[in-house]
């Protein structure tokens, strides 16, 4: 073998090994989160326990296109980068959303040091309306509405295998995959356990 043909295959294997690598920096985190929700869930005697519901298999978002009062256009790109918490409201935010909105404010803020991993996301139709009304007492949440994409039935369709869930709150991981929701009805401390256990074993976001 002469010492040129030797240096292409070793080129070429170092070519491979950096795509494995780069493959592997982006798919292990998720993975890591997949395996820790379904040892949990496999082991609910061990003492630790899942209290939302798994989407499963996460759901990849597709691009869509809304707005928000900073941004003309707050999409796909924006929602990626961190753990998004979203909840959707009616054009009103009822009795029902006000709660919601609040224990997702407390929830982030109760995971101390990693809360800056974490972002609040509120879809409604009449979002500007909502941010008026919200914009001294909840300050750091995205309230974003109108434009193109069907957000809310890319959503809908992601958990068409589970039981209907009018106020839930979901999660996205930083990837923008639709990969959990939490029920109104399921307590706060209940869904700050999950997230707290989500934003530790995985390192992406």
């Amino acid at each position: 073998m002469t010492e040129t043909t030797l240096e292409k295959k070793t080129s070429i294997t170092v070519s491979r090994v950096k795509l494995l690598g780069l493959m592997g920096l982006y798919a292990a985190p998720l993975l890591a989160a997949w395996l820790w929700f379904a040892y949990v869930n496999a082991n609910e005697g061990a003492g630790v326990s899942v209290n939302g519901e798994l989407i499963h298999p996460a759901v990849p978002l597709e691009p869509f296109e809304l707005s928000s009062v900073t941004q003309p256009v707050w999409g796909l790109d924006d929602i990626r980068g961190k753990w998004s918490m979203v909840y959707f409201a009616s054009g009103e935010c009822d009795k029902q959303c006000e709660t919601a909105l609040y224990n997702m404010r407390q929830i982030r803020l109760s995971t101390g040091r990693r809360m800056e991993r974490l972002r609040r996301v509120v879809v409604t139709p009449d979002w500007q309306a909502l941010q008026q009304k919200l914009e001294n007492a909840d300050e750091g949440l995205v309230v974003v509405g109108g434009g193109k994409g069907g957000l809310r039935s890319q959503f809908s369709s992601a958990q068409d295998k589970l039981p209907a869930c009018d106020g839930c709150v979901y999660m996205v991981d930083p990837n923008g995959n639709l990969m959990m929701r939490f029920s109104p009805e399921l307590e706060p401390a209940k869904i700050l356990k999950d997230v707290k256990h989500l934003l530790k074993v995985s390192r992406i976001g």
